[in-house]
């Protein structure tokens, strides 16, 4: 008996008594097969019961293996729905379907109409559709159907977190009976991960081993490395190697469940992780790494990195082993690198962009705050979400739902693929479009080996969209047939989804009443992308290498086997950060080439036309620039035949100020002017008077520049006038009064007079030059006596004073003995 057949009876009893139920039951414990059935007979649900599943394959599988464990016809009493696939019936009582197709079913019927039960199985991956579903299916259950059944289970769960966020019991069931050894590298490993897979399966396989192997790896081309790696190796047995991953088609996912004549190797990604059990696995080799999608809020891209799992996971996929015989688990890592890594991982809700989930809500209603999360999102990736759906129209300044937003909401995708639909209808060029995003939003047909063979382009604006939509007609024409996809440079699986996806947008878009038969010009649909990306806008300023501005003021560079490597200006669907031996790089991909001129005509009010006025440092002149950004990206410039001279004034009076340009009539005159002014200023305080501060200098400078836009201009003019001309006629009377230049003595000798603000005035004069001058001589009517240096015969300073009257009597006697002994010839009085 499975051992969640064990608590069937409190399971039912549970939710008899209360509507929301957590279940925690180990891997291999039968909780995916069997609790659905349990809830079909326990009396507790009426109606439909809704199973959601992380992954369309676990969703096929288990449908699969529900329908024959009751005797029924796939697609009868138990069915399931993914995005490609739908085998239901109205006489369905069990659903399997994935967590997007939830989430459209309770936009379309917010009731749940004829649903009895919703359970959210492998809810410890904690995707951001399952995080929604919970909050939506439980304030449907608050609000509206209290009798609606919710059941959150995992292999991993914590049990106590989400039971007391939900205030509902928890139930735990036991898991396997068989044992799993648990291999560490003794050490980190240096050597690419599919060489250390492949010498870990022969260690296994030379320990004399049974039973079928289940390796797992971040992503495809780790999965084909990995294969590659061990068919050169030679082996005791003959092995039967299989890949296994969504993007595969279904008849090769189910070779995997197949009984096989030769000892089977399956190396899978984490579909493989949780909810199927592959038949005959007892032992798993786990690379401890996976492909994580992280949106950086900050920077508005995404990531796509390879990185360690988590703990949790790392017991899922141990799990795998050991479900009908003892197995082993060799994980490759070493135990101390086991116990560094964190315990779970870290839910989408923190790492995605939330963009198409805001707008799930705004349609419904519904704000992102009045839902009851398990872990709200960070304010950071909802204010870039909520900037996001502005800039695609889809919301007003007050983040209210504009009738663009309620378009772009009937659409299941990323608002920017309904906004580039919806932008391709008004262009007439829909049919092409709907090609164009359907490659947007599914992963890339071009195999790598031989993408370069498609980046040729005889368009006049070429485009990487424009390449694959070529390589996906050829596709086409093949019948989506493997080998001829495959000599073209194609992946066949991947085309034929395209093509599905571009059926299911012709529907969609048929229902919201946009409809063209016109295939449009590559130039027409290029504008679209411009309207879905239009924050991924670049320029490359040098034709020579792949660096590119973004709007935004990022640096970036565009993919090297770029189609629009010739353009100078493009718009990007992509922008990544991935990791290279040099470190990080920001990369553009999914580009198009685009002009200028489009920017107006397709986001004229995103474009900004302003008037720079600069310094030509080589012309030494002010210059004026017509500037055209977008988004802050500086596309054009127009040099204006003539410059204004108000703000040529400013940049002039700035070098002037900074000491980068010099006034030549700037001399002494002038600082002497500010010198006596200041000083009159000082002594008069009661007059008020122009001090000339920094800021009052700035204002005289002004005048002096006026008019004039060239250095060549203002390189003679003159500044005294100026100057001066900042007092009133009366005020600069009044300084000339007081601070004299010269100063008529009591003797008749005219003395010089020399000022500095905040010291007195100097004067010089010979000895003899002040004979019968008793008393010092003082400007400012008296208020301020001058500061005399006194010199000898010989020119040199003999006494410097400010009170003559005490030098004529107290020091000059003496001195007047030495100075007649030296000089004889010079009158001594």
């Amino acid at each position: 008996m499975l051992p969640i057949l064990e608590v069937e009876a409190q399971i039912a009893e549970h939710l008899r008594r209360f509507n929301r139920l957590v279940l925690s039951a180990p891997t291999g414990s039968g909780k995916t097969t069997q609790v659905p059935q349990i809830l079909g007979r326990s009396g507790a649900v009426e109606g439909q019961i809704l199973v959601l599943q992380p992954r369309r394959l676990a969703a096929r599988w288990v449908a699969a293996r529900v329908a024959e464990e009751l005797g029924s016809a796939l697609g009868e009493e138990v069915g399931y729905q993914t995005r490609f696939e739908s085998r239901i019936s109205p006489r369905t009582r069990i659903r399997f379907l994935t967590e997007g197709i939830f989430l459209r079913l309770i936009q379309r019927d917010p009731l749940l109409s004829g649903v009895g039960a919703v359970v959210l199985d492998e809810f410890h991956e904690r995707s951001l559709a399952s995080d929604l579903a919970l909050a939506l299916t439980r304030r449907l259950q608050e609000a509206q159907r209290p009798e609606l059944r919710l059941v959150v289970m995992s292999a991993t769960l914590e049990t106590r977190a989400v039971a007391g966020h939900l205030g509902c019991p928890a139930v735990e069931a036991s898991g396997r009976t068989f044992s799993v050894e648990t291999r560490y590298l003794p050490r980190p490993a240096q050597e690419p991960i599919w060489d250390q897979a492949a010498r870990a399966l022969r260690l296994l396989l030379e320990g004399g081993t049974k039973g079928e192997v289940l390796i797992f790896m971040p992503g495809g081309y780790e999965i084909r490395r990995t294969i590659q790696s061990c068919q050169q190796l030679r082996w005791n047995e003959e092995l039967f190697f299989l890949p296994l991953h969504g993007s595969l088609p279904a008849d090769q996912q189910d070779a995997a469940l197949r009984p096989a004549p030769q000892r089977k190797v399956i190396v899978a990604t984490n579909v493989a992780e949780t909810s199927i059990t592959i038949p005959g696995v007892r032992h798993v080799i786990d690379s401890g790494l996976a492909r994580v999608h992280r949106h950086d809020p900050r920077r508005g891209i995404n990531v796509l990195m390879i990185e360690a799992i988590s703990q949790a996971s790392a017991d899922q996929r141990q799990g795998r082993a050991g479900r009908t015989a003892p197995g082993t688990c060799t994980r490759l890592w070493s135990e101390a690198e086991h116990y560094a890594r964190p315990a779970h991982s870290v839910p989408e809700i923190q790492r995605v962009d939330l963009a198409e989930t805001l707008l799930q809500l705004k349609e419904m209603g519904l704000e992102l705050e009045g839902l009851q999360w398990l872990e709200p999102p960070q304010e950071l990736a909802v204010t870039r979400a909520l900037r996001l759906l502005q800039g695609l129209g889809a919301l007003d300044e007050r983040e209210t739902l504009t009738p663009m937003g309620r378009q772009l909401a009937a659409f299941p995708m990323h608002p920017r693929l309904s906004r580039l639909l919806v932008e391709a209808h008004r262009r007439q060029c829909l049919s092409r479009a709907l090609v164009w995003a359907a490659l947007l939003g599914e992963r890339d047909i071009l195999t790598q080996p031989l993408r370069l063979q498609y980046t040729q382009s005889d368009e006049a604006y070429p485009s990487d969209l424009e390449v694959r939509e070529k390589g996906f007609q050829q596709a086409k024409q093949a019948r989506f047939e493997m080998q001829a996809c495959a000599s073209l440079g194609l992946n066949a699986q991947a085309c034929r989804e395209v093509e599905q996806v571009c059926r299911q947008y012709r529907d969609l878009c048929r229902q919201a009443g946009l409809s063209s038969s016109e295939s449009g010009q590559t130039e027409e649909l290029s504008k679209c992308l411009i309207a879905a990306f239009y924050d991924q806008v670049a320029l490359r300023r040098d034709p020579e290498n792949l660096s590119c501005a973004m709007a935004g003021q990022r640096r970036v560079e565009l993919e090297r086997q770029s189609a629009a490597r010739p353009a100078v200006m493009l718009v990007a669907a992509e922008v990544r950060e991935v990791e290279t031996g040099g470190g990080m790089r920001t990369v553009l991909s999914l580009a198009s080439a685009i002009e200028p001129e489009w920017l107006e005509e397709v986001e004229e009010g995103r474009v900004e036309v302003r008037i720079d006025t600069v310094w030509n440092g080589e012309m030494r002149a002010v210059e004026q620039r017509e500037v055209r950004s977008f988004e802050g990206l500086v596309y054009a410039q127009r040099l204006l035949p003539k410059t204004d001279p108000a703000p040529a004034a400013e940049i002039l009076v700035a070098r002037i100020e900074a000491g980068e340009l010099v006034l030549e009539k700037w001399d002494q005159s002038v600082e002497q002017w500010l010198a006596r002014a200041r000083c009159v200023a000082a002594w008069f305080p009661e007059r008020g008077l122009l001090t000339y501060t920094p800021e009052e200098l700035g204002v005289v400078l002004h005048e002096i520049v006026s008019g004039a836009t060239r250095y060549s201009q203002i390189r003679e003019r003159p500044c005294l006038p100026a100057l001066q001309g900042a007092l009133s006629w009366q005020d600069q009377q009044f300084v000339e009064q007081m601070a004299p230049l010269r100063l008529q003595l009591s003797n008749g000798h005219r003395l010089k007079l020399e000022y500095q603000a905040g010291s007195p005035p100097k004067g010089r004069a010979k000895i003899q030059e002040l004979y019968d001058v008793r008393e010092s001589p003082a400007v400012a009517a008296g208020r301020q006596k001058v500061l005399l240096e006194i010199l000898g015969p010989h020119s040199r300073p003999l006494q410097v004073t400010g009170d003559l009257a005490s030098f004529w009597q107290n020091t000059y006697p003496e001195l007047k003995k030495e100075l007649r002994r030296r000089y004889p010839k010079h009158e001594w009085r």
